[in-house]
């Protein structure tokens, strides 16, 4: 997508205050969000909020007036006033705003303790540092913010897109600072699609600083075309979608999985009473999972159904739903683990989550279903690439079928693609000790 502010020079400042890194990161995150798996998830969001609701529709109605600049720029500055910085400037930095992305970035300290690592943290309540800091860099693009507010408005994009570029330059001009007064090292961060990690990774490229990627599932198509030294990906199809989409990885090294892995059930036949775990994306699907559920109490062989929100579950009224139902063969899980819940399912069902990549790697059948939650159809192409079984929208629900799918001899190619069980979480977590070190070594590979 071509948009005027391509061609425009220096549009919303001059190189120096926003350099071409964040021009090519604002194109990369409207590139982002005309996924339909974004854009899906934000109506949903706001279908769910009504204050959402409201502020949306007042926006929309007041698009021509100064209401959409100032509150853009009031979310910049919302984002910039966020990022809390550490007891030091120096040593490898560190990012993680939600809790998948915490989870795989939390041992690299007990990991690699010698590059003395500081974490910036995401506070509601502003610090003296950032307010002190907010004149003298934000407030300053306040007239090109409000120029480019307008400029995307007119393009007609949905103020929930231009919101989130407004915070990608908040969070943008807030981490730049920040490189800037320190010394960093290294810059590790997991997200790379939203605007706290586009501009964390823009910001640590601009001063030269390596930075590492460290994944905490399959990416979302369009991905954005960032730079990193070195990353750690979900799969070997993930490493296909990275480079297609023109990301430069100095080094690739991909996730162990091996220690997850068991093979299918061979020739022996399902429990006659099964246990059937639901694993739910956060943009919950309510009509299709109630559908699937109350379907699946009517089979026969169905004994018992797990059901496992999403960590960030946007369904706000899935606690009133789960009660209504009023049947003790259905129960929420209450397990930290992933794994626990697994091992208590004899078929997974899921949606555009890559949790079933977890499950057949586990040696549990599992099946997709269409519409579960609001990304397209087979997001990860878990369908058309052979790994999961399609179960039909009208859910005929065929235990020994699905098993039958996964004991085709063609299937372990298929898992192939999608986890790397030749390697163990040991092994590779041993090679990403060896090429930090070689990244941070004073003779090691050049920064960018």
């Amino acid at each position: 997508m071509t948009t005027q502010y391509e061609a425009e020079k220096n549009p919303v400042g001059t190189k120096e205050e926003l350099s071409w890194l964040l021009h090519h990161g604002i194109k990369s995150l409207l590139r982002c969000d005309e996924a339909e798996t974004v854009q899906g998830i934000a109506r949903y969001v706001i279908s769910k909020y009504r204050s959402l609701k409201a502020g949306s529709e007042f926006i929309e109605q007041n698009r021509q007036t100064l209401i959409p600049p100032i509150a853009a720029f009031l979310g910049a500055i919302t984002r910039f006033l966020e990022v809390r910085v550490g007891h030091r400037l120096d040593g490898a930095v560190w990012i993680a705003r939600l809790a998948n992305e915490r989870r795989v970035l939390e041992t690299l300290p007990q990991l690699l303790p010698e590059l003395d690592w500081i974490e910036l943290k995401f506070c509601r309540r502003p610090d003296l540092a950032s307010i002190s800091a907010l004149p003298k860099r934000l407030f300053p693009l306040r007239s090109r913010i409000f120029r480019l507010t307008r400029l995307l408005l007119r393009q007609e994009h949905k103020f929930f897109k231009v919101l989130r570029v407004m915070e990608l330059i908040g969070y943008y001009t807030r981490y730049l600072e920040i490189f800037q007064k320190g010394n960093f090292s290294l810059a590790v961060m997991s997200s790379h699609s939203n605007p706290h990690g586009l501009a964390f990774n823009l910001a640590a490229r601009r001063c030269n600083v390596p930075t590492v990627l460290i994944t905490h599932g399959m990416p979302v198509r369009p991905v954005a075309r960032l730079s990193y030294n070195l990353a750690v990906i979900h799969c070997e199809f993930a490493r296909q979608i990275y480079s297609k989409a023109g990301c430069r990885m100095g080094q690739v090294i991909i996730h162990g999985r091996r220690q997850y892995y068991a093979p299918m059930p061979g020739g022996e036949k399902l429990p006659e009473r099964l246990t059937i775990g639901i694993f739910l994306c956060k943009d919950v699907n309510e009509a299709k999972l109630d559908f699937v559920v109350k379907q699946l109490l009517n089979h026969s062989r169905v004994a018992r159904i797990l059901i496992r929100p999403h960590p960030k579950n946007l369904f706000i009224e899935f606690d009133e739903w789960f009660a209504s139902l009023n049947d003790n063969r259905v129960c929420r899980s209450l397990n930290d683990s992933v794994s626990a819940d697994l091992q208590e399912s004899d078929i997974v069902l899921g949606g555009n989550s890559s949790v079933l990549v977890e499950a057949v790697t586990a040696g549990r059948p599992s099946g997709y279903i269409q519409s579960l939650d609001y990304g397209s159809f087979d997001l990860h192409e878990f369908v058309v690439r052979g790994l999961i079984y399609p179960v039909e929208d009208e859910l005929d629900f065929d235990p020994d079928a699905i098993l039958c799918f996964y004991q085709r001899s063609e299937w372990p190619s298929a898992l192939r693609l999608y986890a790397n069980v030749e390697d163990t979480e040991k092994a590779v977590a041993n090679l990403l000790q060896s090429a930090i070190r070689e990244l941070v070594a004073p003779n090691g590979p050049p920064g960018h």
